[in-house]
């Protein structure tokens, strides 16, 4: 899925991969803009929560 310059979907579509991970308890998402990509699992909240701001921060969100 591309996000193109809207930034501001990112969150939004966070909270759904979170979700959706959460009730599948399986299952592997990847997130990608530009060359850095993050692959989530469904590993633990805390893990998984740490990782996702690490990635949003990097992009500015």
């Amino acid at each position: 899925m591309g996000l193109g310059g809207s930034g501001a979907l990112l969150p939004v579509l966070v909270g759904l991969v979170q979700d959706w991970l959460n009730r599948q308890r399986s299952g592997t998402i990847r997130l990608k803009i530009g060359d850095d990509e993050i692959e989530l699992t469904a590993t633990s909240d805390e893990m998984r929560q740490r990782a996702l701001e690490e990635f949003l921060r990097r992009h500015g969100e």
